[in-house]
């Protein structure tokens, strides 16, 4: 499969322990109060600044594992105070992700719908 990103990806990108399957639930910050497309942009497609030497991270989608993890990390991290997250889910058709400490790196295919397979096909409401 290709990557949605994969032009500009650095080498070991995404990281060869990278998976594709199913994760139910996983938890992403949005920008406004419903979930949107603009939500499912990494930070180059969004002209965030990041390191060079995060690039293949800023290629990914950040989600969190455990509604806990979410919690902690809209406090401790400054650009996600004040946002919401919504409770969603990633296929093994969206891409290969990477887990550390129940924080999740999604690398997108090309072409997929994120924001249909995150809300399963409904829209589930915020959770915070």
């Amino acid at each position: 499969m290709v990557f949605k990103s994969q032009a500009d990806m650095p080498a070991q990108c995404p990281p060869a322990e990278a998976e594709e399957n199913d994760v139910e639930p996983v938890y992403r910050f949005i920008e406004n109060d419903i979930v949107q497309e603009i939500d499912f942009l990494n930070h180059k497609e969004r002209n965030k600044p990041y390191p060079p030497h995060k690039t293949c991270e800023a290629l990914a989608l950040s989600f969190f594992t455990t509604l806990e993890a979410a919690k902690i990390a809209g406090k401790r991290i400054k650009g996600l105070r004040n946002k919401k997250f919504m409770v969603g889910q990633i296929t093994s058709e969206c891409g290969a992700h990477h887990t550390i400490n129940n924080h999740l790196n999604l690398w997108l295919y090309k072409d997929v719908d994120m924001l249909k397979i995150f809300l399963g096909g409904e829209d589930r409401g915020e959770n915070n």
